[in-house]
């Protein structure tokens, strides 16, 4: 861990001397939240083995707000990310024991994430269908999981639902006609990855 605490320490610093010789551009930005956010997850897993929940998350809260304080560009993106990284890292820290549940929490704030950051990387894009787009792919890796991992069958509903909703949103035909075809397409993927399941089971 103290290697990869060191990595990332490593990659913030480059970071901040990039950020100190030139401009405070978009991409800079990005860089510098990427940065802070590998380390934070670094800091997590370096202090798991010994250090309290709640003193992970004050830390992972304290990498956040520098974040967030020293951004301008993704400064409104930035919070929901950490809320995000902080979901995921209590899923996926073997030591926290199982908490399938906060897969989604992680999914739902990355999405939403994703979604502001989106308006100052590509202005033009439609935000709800990316946020659509960022659910039907949280509730499709819910459904594929194993069940020990916080798989669930149920997941396949909301999927369907998620997609069903872009579809419909895009309306790439300019009606019905346009998204029926896709649409039996992905019920049919999800039909034959339901039997998949069930044989493996």
């Amino acid at each position: 861990m103290s290697r990869s605490l060191g990595i990332a320490l490593l990659t913030v610093g480059v970071i901040v001397l990039l950020r100190g010789r030139g401009p405070g551009s978009l991409f800079v930005e990005f860089l510098w939240l990427t940065g802070l956010a590998v380390l934070a997850q670094a800091a997590w897993r370096a202090m798991a083995p010994r250090a309290a929940l709640r003193t992970r998350i004050l830390v992972l809260a304290a990498i956040g707000i520098v974040a967030v304080t020293s951004l301008k560009f993704l400064a409104g993106a930035a919070p929901l990310l950490f809320v995000a990284l902080a979901f995921w890292l209590l899923y996926s820290t073997p030591r926290l024991g199982q908490v399938p549940w906060a897969l989604i929490p992680a999914g739902v704030f990355g999405t939403a994430a994703l979604v502001v950051a989106s308006d100052q990387i590509v202005p033009g894009w439609n935000q709800a269908v990316i946020f659509a787009l960022g659910m039907t792919a949280t509730f499709t890796a819910v459904y594929l999981l194993p069940k020990h991992q916080g798989g669930g069958r149920w997941a396949l509903w909301p999927a369907l639902a998620w997609a069903f909703i872009i579809l419909v949103a895009n309306e790439p035909g300019g009606g019905a006609s346009g998204w029926t075809v896709p649409l039996l397409l992905i019920g049919a993927g999800a039909v034959l990855l339901s039997w998949t399941r069930r044989g493996s089971g």
